[in-house]
């Protein structure tokens, strides 16, 4: 197995989530392979990675609507694995949110509440009591009469959140629900959903490929990749000190900065080359970068921990602007060094001009090295930099 229990803390209650082992073939391919993992009561766990990382397959897998190849799926002392989705006790909203094209919005939502399993629990009072919370939750009250036809695909997403919240399950899935949403609308709900979840003192699974949107809601991340976990960790250790290359490119907006440095002694001196050009690194820098004892490596630096100037310092680096993107509160500028293209996010009052030649310093104390041929990290600095906290022990998984 290539991981480890990863508990927060102890005396979890009696629902938490706990995967074992857990894994799926579609033919050939690998779509999981082992992951274990345990989420518990009131804790949001968002699952991270690109397009094609196993998301969705993940939770299809613990809602029952997969079998998988190997492993095990437990809610509290209930197993879970050979179960039928129904009586799960799950939540799942999905990306492809599912509809009932012939309801409208207010009996899409209550449909969950109307269901045969939940036939006398709730009278109609109390179903729209918690319908309208919902729906003025999400800011759609004012469409609870109209059919998904008529809805934009935003409205739509809003409604399967909807459908969802207004449940009362042991697991909340939710598959990329905010999405579609416009970003104010998306920020504002963030955090109303994390509020409301983490009251319910329920394990919540949050799917998303967009890692800045996990870590805002989340209390830990997983970082899935090629349907394996990589890393799991707090949104500091995760951003701070990625496990691996793969993580690295993953994490940020825009991400870390990666350049392949090749070292080698001339005249008595070490020296650093990207692309066979040398290049002049802080002195504390190059000594990690012996340190590590390879003739190559990964460098890694984060686009905020960089400064341009048109001066040439000690440790400065030369290149050549390609190009400014002003955001207002701050500009992005990539630069060209020995062709290859790094980013660094500069005061909005910089002022460069395509083709400038400049200087780039690194904050070498930002700096992480990542080891070229497995692009593991190399070094833990989040041993340093993490608040201290014995709840969410630090892990790192195998990287390939």
């Amino acid at each position: 197995m290539n991981a480890v229990s990863t508990k927060q803390g102890a005396g979890q209650g009696d629902q938490a989530l706990v995967l074992f082992g857990l894994s799926k073939r579609f033919g050939e391919l690998h779509a999981l392979n082992d992951i274990c993992l345990h989420a518990a009561p009131g804790e949001i766990i968002a699952v991270c990675g690109p397009s094609g990382a196993g998301k969705s397959t993940l939770g299809r897998l613990i809602s029952g609507l997969e079998v998988g190849d190997a492993g095990s799926i437990r809610l509290g002392d209930r197993e879970l694995t050979a179960l039928p989705p129904q009586k799960r006790r799950i939540a799942h909203m999905f990306e492809s949110l599912a509809l009932y094209p012939t309801l409208d919005v207010f009996s899409n939502v209550a449909s969950p509440l109307r269901a045969p399993s939940h036939k006398g629990l709730f009278d109609a009072a109390e179903i729209r009591r918690r319908v309208d919370e919902v729906l003025e939750l999400t800011e759609i009250a004012h469409l609870a009469s109209r059919r998904p036809a008529e809805l934009s695909g935003g409205q739509k997403q809003r409604v399967a959140l909807c459908r969802t919240l207004i449940q009362a399950p042991e697991l909340f899935i939710l598959d990329e629900p905010i999405g579609h949403l416009d970003a104010k609308l998306r920020h504002r709900l963030r955090g109303e959903i994390r509020r409301r979840q983490r009251a319910l003192d329920k394990p919540t699974l949050w799917l998303t490929p967009d890692t800045l949107e996990g870590m805002a809601v989340a209390d830990r991340v997983v970082m899935l990749v090629g349907g394996q976990v990589r890393q799991v960790g707090t949104p500091h250790q995760v951003y701070s000190a990625p496990s691996s290359a793969s993580v690295a490119r993953l994490v940020g907006d825009p991400a870390m900065n990666l350049l392949d440095i090749w070292l080698k002694q001339e005249d008595g001196e070490l020296q650093a080359l990207c692309n066979g050009e040398r290049m002049t690194l802080p002195a504390t820098l190059m000594r990690r970068l012996a340190a590590q004892g390879k003739p190559y490596c990964t460098l890694g630096f984060p686009p905020l921990h960089t400064a341009i100037t048109s001066t040439a310092s000690a440790g400065a680096i030369r290149a050549e602007v390609y190009a400014v993107e002003p955001f207002g509160k701050y500009s992005l500028v990539t630069v060209d060094i020995h062709g290859a293209r790094i980013k660094s996010k500069m005061p909005p009052d910089f002022h460069a001009s395509v083709g400038d030649i400049v200087q780039i310093t690194l904050a070498a104390e930002h700096a992480l090295l990542f080891d070229h041929d497995s692009g593991l990290l190399i070094g833990d600095p989040a041993a340093d930099t993490a608040p201290s906290s014995t709840n969410v022990p630090h892990r790192h998984y195998e990287a390939q």
